[in-house]
């Protein structure tokens, strides 16, 4: 027997039980010529309050689908905040970042300008990257059937981000470091904030600013890794010794 699997999709307005919502644009253009949705198929809603919102398709018209929302479940944040802070390189890298974090379920991702970012700063459209990257989260939302998108925050300067860290935990990745990061993380902490560099790396002078901020440097292994690989190998990581606080 084929069982057709319920629709997820974010969708940036108040929701609640025994609401009929309308979804035109580029909603309607995704569930009908992407997804193929038909009438009566299941749907699940959600707006980054916490709550799945779970309905059907009541009616395609010529230009809007109606869902029609039966019941709503409350899922609550992880009570551990992990923060991801890099700095911008070469695309595909950074929307690898936005995604791949997204599915972890980071709490936040601050893009950071370093000595060695990559970028054309003339071309740089702060507001068109923030809105492709929230794209980009948002559609890891809906495939990894999470309730709440990563705070994807304004783009400052390394210096600025070090002056504001305010994290009970604060990593910065070093090849060059002796200590491994299970030696200096193996215990939860209600926050955490992790460095990533650039494929340049951080500079001599950003890497001495950082450890006297308290900033402990460490490594994950001998390897040279992206930057986007080790992004995601230190959150993952973080993540399981997270997680083990319930096990």
């Amino acid at each position: 027997m084929y069982i057709v699997r319920s629709l997820r999709l974010y969708i940036e307005k108040p929701l609640d039980e025994g609401f009929k919502v309308l979804l035109k644009d580029d909603s309607f253009h995704y569930l009908s010529k992407v997804l193929k949705a038909k009438v009566n198929q299941e749907v699940v809603l959600f707006n980054n309050t916490g709550y799945d919102f779970f309905g059907y398709i009541k009616d395609i018209a010529a230009k809007h689908f109606e869902i029609y929302i039966e019941r709503k479940v409350f899922f609550e944040k992880e009570v551990f905040n992990t923060e991801l802070a890099f700095s911008l390189c070469k695309n595909p890298c950074s929307d690898l970042i936005i995604k791949k974090l997204t599915e972890l379920g980071v709490t936040s991702l601050q893009p950071l300008i370093s000595k060695n970012s990559i970028f054309n700063h003339k071309k740089l459209d702060f507001e068109k990257k923030f809105n492709h990257w929230k794209s980009i989260s948002i559609s890891s939302c809906e495939q990894s059937e999470r309730s709440y998108l990563p705070d994807i925050k304004k783009i400052i300067s390394f210096q600025d981000y070090i002056k504001n860290c305010k994290s009970e935990k604060k990593i910065i990745l070093d090849t060059k470091s002796k200590d491994m990061i299970n030696n200096l993380y193996n215990k939860p902490f209600c926050s955490t904030s992790i460095l990533v560099g650039p494929e340049g790396d951080f500079s001599q002078d950003e890497y001495l600013y950082a450890k006297q901020s308290n900033f402990s440097s460490v490594s994950l292994g001998d390897n040279i890794l992206r930057v986007e690989t080790a992004a995601i190998a230190a959150i993952s990581y973080i993540k399981i010794i997270n997680s083990s606080k319930n096990l």
